[in-house]
């Protein structure tokens, strides 16, 4: 129950009021007994909001899109890798101050590490937006060997000379062989378009372990020819989940409570569908 010393954690985003996060959160709280809240909010001026946050000694938040990047002006420290990759979706008040992570790329590695080490596997990574950036750096941090590719080739370069990685062309893969994980960080799949596919589905065999982060619908048409093809999956909703954990931990100082969290995610997501 929430009282005078109750501690303000939330959402920064456009939109943010259908996320699942205050669920999340929120049970994970209750599970602790911790004397926090969760909400969420879609500011029209990100600088009076975070100003505001602190004025009301909130413990800290999260942000989304729009925000990941505007967000980095008004902080008064980053964590070198979030600097790294442009883009913040955590950022924790101690004593006024705040300071910025990312818990995307966490959050993907643990829910990878599920099933498979990632040291020297053979990487493709598609989509080098935000969340691909992320994911990126911490694959290069735990050793695998990545190779980008995006729609925009422009991008793709940009993320690959970054890593010092390899790219290529999306148009130009007519085959698998090279890759031992493949990693959709594309819209590509998600509500509405779920006929999408970010590459033919044909290309799988398997061998692959194929990661969608989709998570809107959970088992995507890509993931489901995977399955089909005998491919390992993992769907968005472990990156989700490995994402809140480890901003749960940083906000609270307390290791997540795993089970309440996945159990409060995994019955909203079932409500809303």
């Amino acid at each position: 129950m929430t009282g005078g010393k109750t501690r303000l954690v939330c959402l920064l985003g456009k939109p943010a009021r259908h996320s699942l996060s205050p669920r999340m959160h929120n049970a994970g709280y209750g599970a602790l007994g911790l004397d926090f809240v969760y909400l969420a909010f879609e500011p029209k001026d990100l600088e009076k909001a975070v100003d505001g946050l602190k004025e009301l000694e909130a413990a800290g938040f999260n942000v989304t899109m729009p925000f990941k990047s505007q967000i980095l002006k008004h902080l008064d420290s980053i964590d070198p890798i979030a600097k790294k990759i442009g883009a913040v979706n955590t950022v924790v008040n101690r004593n006024g101050k705040l300071k910025g992570y990312n818990t995307d790329g966490p959050g993907a590695i643990a829910a990878i590490k599920k099933v498979t080490e990632i040291k020297g596997k053979r990487v493709l990574l598609i989509g080098a937006g935000g969340a691909g950036r992320a994911i990126g750096f911490y694959l290069k941090r735990s050793g695998a060997k990545t190779t980008i590719a995006d729609r925009t080739h422009f991008k793709a370069e940009k993320l690959a000379g970054a890593l010092r990685a390899k790219n290529i062309g999306i148009e130009k893969i007519d085959n698998l062989a090279d890759f031992d994980i493949i990693i959709n960080a594309s819209p590509s799949g998600m509500h509405p378009n779920t006929g999408e596919t970010p590459l033919s589905p044909q290309l799988l065999e398997s061998r692959h372990i194929v990661f969608d982060i989709v998570y809107d619908p959970p088992e995507t048409k890509f993931l489901s020819e995977a399955k089909a093809k005998g491919c390992v999956t993992i769907n968005g909703l472990e990156m989700l989940l490995g994402q809140g954990f480890e901003g749960f931990r940083l906000f609270t100082g307390r290791d997540a409570p795993r089970n309440a969290m996945e159990k409060a995610v995994t019955e909203a997501f079932a409500s809303k569908h």
